[in-house]
Protein backbone atom coordinates (compact mmCIF):
# COMPACT_ATOMS: atom_id res chain seq x y z
CA UNK A 1 0.00 0.00 0.00
CA UNK A 2 1.16 3.52 -1.07
CA UNK A 3 1.92 6.18 1.59
CA UNK A 4 -1.36 8.71 1.37
CA UNK A 5 -2.66 11.45 2.65
CA UNK A 6 -5.66 12.29 4.10
CA UNK A 7 -7.66 15.18 2.41
CA UNK A 8 -7.96 18.51 4.81
CA UNK A 9 -11.31 18.51 6.32
CA UNK A 10 -11.46 14.53 6.64
CA UNK A 11 -12.63 12.89 10.53
CA UNK A 12 -10.38 14.97 12.76
CA UNK A 13 -10.77 18.05 11.76
CA UNK A 14 -14.51 18.04 13.20
CA UNK A 15 -15.43 21.56 11.46
CA UNK A 16 -16.08 22.07 7.71
CA UNK A 17 -17.02 25.46 6.11
CA UNK A 18 -16.31 27.73 2.73
CA UNK A 19 -14.19 29.91 4.66
CA UNK A 20 -12.08 27.30 6.75
CA UNK A 21 -12.04 25.15 3.25
CA UNK A 22 -10.15 27.89 1.73
CA UNK A 23 -7.35 28.38 4.41
CA UNK A 24 -4.27 26.65 4.25
CA UNK A 25 -4.16 22.91 5.25
CA UNK A 26 -2.05 21.96 7.77
CA UNK A 27 0.00 18.72 7.34
CA UNK A 28 -1.66 15.50 8.38
CA UNK A 29 -0.22 11.97 9.17
CA UNK A 30 0.90 9.78 6.68
CA UNK A 31 0.54 6.10 6.28
CA UNK A 32 1.85 2.98 4.90
CA UNK A 33 1.05 -0.72 4.87
CA UNK A 34 3.78 -2.85 5.75
CA UNK A 35 4.74 -6.40 7.69
CA UNK A 36 6.55 -7.62 10.54
CA UNK A 37 7.36 -10.97 11.81
CA UNK A 38 5.86 -12.88 14.60
CA UNK A 39 7.39 -15.78 15.15
CA UNK A 40 8.82 -16.17 11.66
CA UNK A 41 5.13 -15.12 9.95
CA UNK A 42 4.39 -12.17 8.30
CA UNK A 43 2.28 -10.24 10.12
CA UNK A 44 0.43 -7.35 7.82
CA UNK A 45 -0.42 -3.76 9.47
CA UNK A 46 -0.51 -0.46 8.75
CA UNK A 47 1.95 2.10 10.15
CA UNK A 48 0.70 5.75 10.67
CA UNK A 49 3.13 8.78 11.76
CA UNK A 50 2.99 11.75 12.80
CA UNK A 51 4.01 14.69 11.47
CA UNK A 52 7.20 15.92 12.48
CA UNK A 53 8.69 14.59 15.93
CA UNK A 54 5.50 14.13 17.89
CA UNK A 55 5.48 12.92 21.50
CA UNK A 56 8.41 10.21 20.40
CA UNK A 57 5.19 7.69 21.53
CA UNK A 58 3.62 4.92 19.96
CA UNK A 59 0.82 2.64 19.93
CA UNK A 60 -0.14 -0.67 19.16
CA UNK A 61 -4.22 -1.34 17.91
CA UNK A 62 -5.67 -4.95 18.25
CA UNK A 63 -9.03 -5.29 15.92
CA UNK A 64 -12.09 -6.96 16.89
CA UNK A 65 -13.21 -10.12 15.73
CA UNK A 66 -13.63 -11.03 11.74
CA UNK A 67 -11.96 -7.50 11.28
CA UNK A 68 -10.01 -6.74 8.45
CA UNK A 69 -6.88 -3.60 8.12
CA UNK A 70 -7.67 -1.11 5.81
CA UNK A 71 -6.89 2.28 4.77
CA UNK A 72 -10.97 3.21 5.71
CA UNK A 73 -13.81 2.78 8.63
CA UNK A 74 -13.73 3.64 12.08
CA UNK A 75 -10.66 1.98 12.71
CA UNK A 76 -8.24 3.83 10.05
CA UNK A 77 -10.11 6.83 11.58
CA UNK A 78 -9.29 6.17 14.93
CA UNK A 79 -5.62 5.35 14.06
CA UNK A 80 -5.28 8.71 12.52
CA UNK A 81 -6.59 10.31 15.45
CA UNK A 82 -3.91 8.99 17.53
CA UNK A 83 -1.51 9.66 15.21
CA UNK A 84 -2.72 13.58 14.77
CA UNK A 85 -2.09 13.54 18.78
CA UNK A 86 1.65 12.88 17.88
CA UNK A 87 1.66 9.00 18.21
CA UNK A 88 3.33 6.61 15.80
CA UNK A 89 0.53 3.90 15.64
CA UNK A 90 0.69 0.08 14.49
CA UNK A 91 -2.64 -1.58 13.34
CA UNK A 92 -1.24 -5.50 13.09
CA UNK A 93 -3.59 -8.28 11.58
CA UNK A 94 -2.91 -10.02 14.65
CA UNK A 95 -4.96 -13.04 12.82
CA UNK A 96 -2.41 -13.97 10.42
CA UNK A 97 -0.18 -15.62 13.28
CA UNK A 98 -3.05 -18.14 13.45
CA UNK A 99 -6.38 -18.20 11.52
CA UNK A 100 -9.46 -17.52 14.10
CA UNK A 101 -11.62 -20.98 14.07
CA UNK A 102 -14.40 -19.38 16.76
CA UNK A 103 -12.90 -22.24 19.59
CA UNK A 104 -10.06 -20.07 20.00
CA UNK A 105 -7.51 -22.88 22.30
CA UNK A 106 -5.30 -21.32 24.29
CA UNK A 107 -2.19 -21.90 21.54
CA UNK A 108 -4.09 -19.11 19.66
CA UNK A 109 -4.73 -16.85 22.17
CA UNK A 110 -1.05 -16.92 22.65
CA UNK A 111 -0.08 -16.32 18.98
CA UNK A 112 -2.08 -13.07 19.18
CA UNK A 113 -0.88 -11.78 22.33
CA UNK A 114 2.57 -12.27 21.05
CA UNK A 115 1.90 -10.33 17.90
CA UNK A 116 0.87 -7.55 20.31
CA UNK A 117 4.74 -7.81 21.90
CA UNK A 118 6.31 -8.09 18.84
CA UNK A 119 4.55 -4.90 17.68
CA UNK A 120 5.82 -3.18 20.62
CA UNK A 121 9.24 -4.47 20.22
CA UNK A 122 9.17 -3.04 16.22
CA UNK A 123 8.66 -0.04 17.91
CA UNK A 124 11.47 -0.31 20.48
CA UNK A 125 14.11 -1.37 18.14
CA UNK A 126 13.40 1.78 15.97
CA UNK A 127 14.61 4.07 18.63
CA UNK A 128 11.11 4.39 20.80
CA UNK A 129 11.58 3.98 24.46
CA UNK A 130 9.58 0.97 25.90
CA UNK A 131 8.06 3.91 28.64
CA UNK A 132 6.47 5.71 25.66
CA UNK A 133 4.98 2.47 24.30
CA UNK A 134 1.23 1.11 24.60
CA UNK A 135 -1.37 -1.45 23.55
CA UNK A 136 -5.32 -0.87 22.50
CA UNK A 137 -7.78 -3.17 21.99
CA UNK A 138 -11.13 -3.43 20.96
CA UNK A 139 -13.86 -6.57 21.85
CA UNK A 140 -11.24 -9.35 21.49
CA UNK A 141 -8.54 -7.45 20.85
CA UNK A 142 -9.22 -5.70 23.83
CA UNK A 143 -8.58 -9.03 25.72
CA UNK A 144 -5.34 -9.37 23.47
CA UNK A 145 -4.25 -6.15 24.09
CA UNK A 146 -4.20 -6.07 28.04
CA UNK A 147 -3.67 -9.53 28.99
CA UNK A 148 -0.68 -8.98 26.65
CA UNK A 149 0.77 -6.07 27.60
CA UNK A 150 0.04 -7.78 31.15
CA UNK A 151 2.05 -10.36 30.40
CA UNK A 152 5.68 -10.52 28.58
CA UNK A 153 5.21 -7.56 26.83
CA UNK A 154 7.45 -4.27 27.15
CA UNK A 155 4.20 -2.17 27.02
CA UNK A 156 3.55 0.74 29.39
CA UNK A 157 -0.22 0.88 29.46
CA UNK A 158 -2.97 -0.74 27.52
CA UNK A 159 -6.61 0.50 27.21
CA UNK A 160 -9.31 -1.95 26.39
CA UNK A 161 -12.85 -1.37 24.71
CA UNK A 162 -15.61 -3.05 24.95
CA UNK A 163 -14.21 -6.31 26.46
CA UNK A 164 -15.26 -8.61 29.57
CA UNK A 165 -14.13 -12.46 30.83
CA UNK A 166 -17.17 -13.87 28.20
CA UNK A 167 -14.38 -12.86 25.57
CA UNK A 168 -11.98 -15.50 27.45
CA UNK A 169 -10.81 -15.84 30.89
CA UNK A 170 -7.38 -13.67 31.63
CA UNK A 171 -4.42 -14.85 33.36
CA UNK A 172 -2.97 -13.96 36.73
CA UNK A 173 -1.00 -10.97 35.69
CA UNK A 174 2.80 -11.09 35.73
CA UNK A 175 3.21 -7.15 34.96
CA UNK A 176 1.76 -3.94 36.28
CA UNK A 177 0.98 -1.45 33.88
CA UNK A 178 -1.72 1.32 34.47
CA UNK A 179 -5.15 0.20 32.52
CA UNK A 180 -8.29 1.57 31.21
CA UNK A 181 -11.05 -0.24 30.47
CA UNK A 182 -14.01 1.76 28.44
CA UNK A 183 -17.24 -0.09 28.19
CA UNK A 184 -20.57 0.61 26.56
CA UNK A 185 -23.47 1.63 28.43
CA UNK A 186 -26.12 -1.10 26.99
CA UNK A 187 -23.11 -3.40 24.94
CA UNK A 188 -25.42 -6.53 24.72
CA UNK A 189 -22.36 -8.62 23.13
CA UNK A 190 -20.07 -8.07 25.53
CA UNK A 191 -22.34 -7.16 28.52
CA UNK A 192 -21.80 -4.83 30.96
CA UNK A 193 -21.65 -7.84 34.17
CA UNK A 194 -18.83 -9.39 32.38
CA UNK A 195 -16.76 -6.13 31.75
CA UNK A 196 -17.27 -5.55 35.86
CA UNK A 197 -15.74 -9.02 36.64
CA UNK A 198 -12.77 -8.46 34.73
CA UNK A 199 -12.40 -5.22 36.06
CA UNK A 200 -12.81 -6.63 39.43
CA UNK A 201 -9.92 -9.02 38.44
CA UNK A 202 -7.35 -6.60 37.26
CA UNK A 203 -8.06 -5.02 40.50
CA UNK A 204 -7.69 -7.80 43.10
CA UNK A 205 -4.41 -8.78 41.15
CA UNK A 206 -3.14 -5.00 41.58
CA UNK A 207 -3.30 -3.35 38.72
CA UNK A 208 -4.48 -0.15 38.33
CA UNK A 209 -7.59 0.21 36.71
CA UNK A 210 -9.95 2.87 35.44
CA UNK A 211 -13.35 2.46 34.29
CA UNK A 212 -15.41 4.63 31.85
CA UNK A 213 -18.51 4.23 30.34
CA UNK A 214 -19.53 5.35 27.02
CA UNK A 215 -23.16 6.54 27.10
CA UNK A 216 -26.15 5.11 24.94
CA UNK A 217 -23.45 2.88 23.34
CA UNK A 218 -24.15 -0.49 21.81
CA UNK A 219 -21.23 -2.77 20.86
CA UNK A 220 -20.77 -1.33 17.41
CA UNK A 221 -19.97 2.11 17.55
CA UNK A 222 -21.32 5.25 15.91
CA UNK A 223 -18.94 7.91 14.82
CA UNK A 224 -20.00 10.39 18.01
CA UNK A 225 -19.12 7.60 20.27
CA UNK A 226 -15.56 6.71 18.35
CA UNK A 227 -14.76 10.38 18.57
CA UNK A 228 -15.21 9.97 22.35
CA UNK A 229 -13.32 6.84 22.03
CA UNK A 230 -10.67 8.73 21.40
CA UNK A 231 -10.70 11.78 23.83
CA UNK A 232 -11.01 9.16 26.68
CA UNK A 233 -8.08 7.24 25.65
CA UNK A 234 -5.79 9.97 24.69
CA UNK A 235 -6.08 11.79 27.82
CA UNK A 236 -5.10 8.57 29.60
CA UNK A 237 -2.57 8.25 26.85
CA UNK A 238 -1.10 12.08 27.62
CA UNK A 239 -1.16 11.38 31.19
CA UNK A 240 1.03 7.89 31.00
CA UNK A 241 3.48 7.04 27.97
CA UNK A 242 2.88 10.74 26.27
CA UNK A 243 3.75 13.25 28.98
CA UNK A 244 6.16 15.50 28.63
CA UNK A 245 8.57 14.77 31.19
CA UNK A 246 8.28 11.05 30.62
CA UNK A 247 12.28 10.93 29.90
CA UNK A 248 12.84 12.62 33.09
Amino acid sequence: MDRRRLLAGAAFAGVAGATRAQEPSAPLPAYEGMTFESHGKPIRAIHYRPVGEGRRAAIVMMHGSGARITNRGPWHELAMRFAADGYQVLTPLFTDAFPDDGVRPERMMEAWRDVGEHAIDWFIERGVDRRRTAMFGYSLGSYVAVDGALGNSRAAAAVGLAGGVDVYTPRVPRRRVPVLIIRAENDTHVLPRNTATWVSFLREHEINTRVEVIEGAGHLFRPPEWAEIFTRASTFYAGNIGRPDQDN
